[in-house]
């Protein structure tokens, strides 16, 4: 069956987590990224095979592409802000950096027809930080929800939110600062310097495909 993964480094665990964010609680680790997400599909088989034991219904598949709406970064903002309520703006980029990132490396396409920055501070669209730059907290009043989704793509950004809406701006910036998309645009400026550089579409294609 097929379940979208998404997986990201974990200090504490010292270990690469995948996520399978249509099956609750289902994930694996591993050294490499490669081994976390073999075991991820052993995890997958698992959850099936004792959810029919259990009688527990079995989850729906994850869509094979997404159909566009081409949203923008703001619209796809509002959806998250209408999920979370209110997060921090580290937080918001984040999750609508990897609503791009994620749809790249599983759909290969881009979620947003915009692009992120390789900030000081972790992956950031600009359009977006501007309507946002004097806040630390932003809202789902800040941003209303107007625009018409497909539903791939509401399954597409519920996943992220699965995987990454229990953390926090800080962690979140911490996760992006060690996978390479970020790391490899911005080569070797220093903590704190900024160039503005975009983060290659084809990097986060090539970084987050399983």
């Amino acid at each position: 069956m097929a379940y979208n993964k998404m997986f990201y480094w974990s200090k504490d665990d010292n270990a690469y987590i995948t996520n399978v964010p249509a099956l609750p609680g289902c994930m694996a680790d591993g050294k490499t990224v490669e081994e976390s997400l073999k075991n991820a599909d052993i995890m997958i088989a698992e959850w099936i095979d004792f959810a029919k034991e259990i009688g527990r219904e079995i989850p729906e598949e994850d869509f094979p592409a997404i159909e566009s709406t081409n949203p923008t970064s703001i619209a796809v903002a509002s959806y998250i802000l209408d999920k979370l309520d209110a997060v921090d703006t580290w937080m918001l980029q984040k999750l609508v950096y990897y609503c791009q990132a994620w749809c790249l490396g599983i759909y290969r396409i881009p979620f947003m027809k915009e692009v992120f920055k390789d900030y000081a501070n972790g992956p950031v669209n600009k359009k977006l930080f501007d309507t946002h730059k004097s806040r630390r907290i932003v809202r789902k009043s800040n941003y209303p929800l107007s625009h018409d989704f497909s539903e791939s793509e509401k399954r597409h950004m519920d996943n992220v939110i699965a995987v990454y809406g229990d953390e926090d701006g800080d962690t979140l910036r911490e996760y992006t600062h060690l996978e390479r998309p970020w790391r490899e645009t911005r080569g070797e400026l220093k903590d704190g310097e900024s160039d503005n550089k975009t983060i290659p579409d084809l990097l986060m294609m090539e970084y987050y495909h399983n």
